[in-house]
């Protein structure tokens, strides 16, 4: 682990800054994320923390840049930071390749090196492809992440990053830690009610299904929410990178088991986002997977039916879909499950539930038992 003086650290800068904390402990690679309404402000002083110095490259969508860009280069430029950018168009059909291909010509221009610093900042396609890109460019070059929607706040790619091939969802990834995580949620405020609730299917996975918090409570919270409590949404938002800390610290890259109880509800939802050619958004098809895999868990014998109603409920009263397009083929979406991360020897695994906040790794299931979920989830 790092010394008691790096986590002496976080705490004074947090202090100083007023901000929330939470420390990723992954040894020598332990990183701070840091929580609050000024953190773009501060962004050049933490750089200066990391003992990052030169040039600071930011990787975003146009529209960000224009919202957000004046305080982050006005931070950045303040402590001493030369600032290029590069953006590419929103959305998931953005994540391959092809998009990282321009970022390594777009670092290459601006003379990025391995005292530079790479940032994100945008939603999970623009956290997913930067990591990738800091991981692999020059070999590693500093990352720093700034989630700027709920969904990619509440389900920060902890020590990992995941990019879209021509045949199947997150099929080319990298392990991979950032320097940096800073949460400010000042940016969630620009945000349409949409991506909010979006967002909150990320929530429910974590929170509800992975942590076990009682159903009545998180519905009640999530109405407040809806109705504009960002205080709450932050606390949730906490909550949720507390469980996927919880489950990664024990399991950096998903070798021993523990990591794959994030893909809960995942695998019906990148089989149909795949099926629909990413033209929805992760959340919508999250609420899907998510129903699909406690019906699933229910007809196997693990998880009773009154907990699929109570999830049901939350998931429809969040504003999600738990029912599967008319025009979806199941066979389709089986034989996308066939790349799925969980699969062993052409077998596959789902992650399912006995209750909630237990979750596990299944034995193999077979294309009939899916069948017969899919069915279900299609009424």
């Amino acid at each position: 682990m790092k010394t008691q003086n790096f986590i002496t650290l976080v705490q004074q800068i947090a202090q100083t800054l007023r901000l929330d904390y939470q420390i990723a402990q992954f040894g020598e690679r332990s990183y701070p994320l840091f929580y609050g309404n000024t953190v773009l402000l501060n962004l050049g002083a933490l750089l200066q923390q990391q003992d990052i110095r030169g040039k600071a490259l930011i990787v975003s969508h146009p529209e960000l840049r224009d919202l957000f860009g004046d305080q982050t280069e006005q931070s950045l430029r303040k402590s001493g930071y030369t600032v290029e950018w590069t953006t590419f168009p929103a959305g998931e059909r953005q994540k391959n390749l092809a998009t990282v291909s321009r970022l390594y010509d777009a670092s290459a221009k601006a003379r990025i090196d391995k005292n530079s610093a790479i940032i994100a900042l945008g939603g999970g396609v623009v956290q997913d492809i930067t990591n990738f890109l800091a991981a692999t460019y020059m070999r590693g070059v500093p990352f720093i992440q700034i989630p700027t929607t709920v969904l990619s706040q509440a389900d920060t790619g902890i020590g990992g990053c995941a990019i879209d091939h021509p045949t199947g969802k997150s099929l080319i990834g990298q392990f991979y830690q950032p320097r940096l995580v800073l949460m400010d949620s000042s940016v969630l405020k620009t945000l349409p009610e949409s991506e909010v609730t979006n967002g909150l299917a990320e929530i429910i996975n974590k929170v509800m299904c992975l942590g076990g918090m009682k159903t009545d409570s998180i519905n009640e919270d999530i109405q407040k929410i809806k109705a504009g409590d960002w205080g709450m949404l932050s606390d949730y938002i906490k909550l949720s990178n507390k469980i996927k800390l919880g489950i990664i610290e024990q399991d950096e890259t998903g070798s021993r088991g523990p990591r794959l109880l994030l893909c809960w509800g995942h695998t019906i939802t990148h089989a149909l986002e795949k099926s629909l050619d990413y033209s929805v958004s992760h959340g919508w098809a999250l609420g899907i997977g998510m129903y699909g895999a406690a019906i699933l868990s229910h007809q196997l014998g693990y998880l009773d039916r009154n907990r699929v109603k109570e999830l049901r409920r939350t998931i429809e009263n969040t504003g999600l879909p738990t029912q599967l397009p008319s025009n979806i083929k199941t066979d389709e979406l089986i034989k996308y499950m066939t790349l799925d991360q969980k699969v062993e020897g052409s077998k596959k695994r789902f992650v399912l539930l006995r209750d909630f906040g237990d979750a596990f790794v299944s034995d193999p299931i077979s294309d009939k038992q899916i069948e017969d979920c899919l069915t279900e989830l299609s009424r």
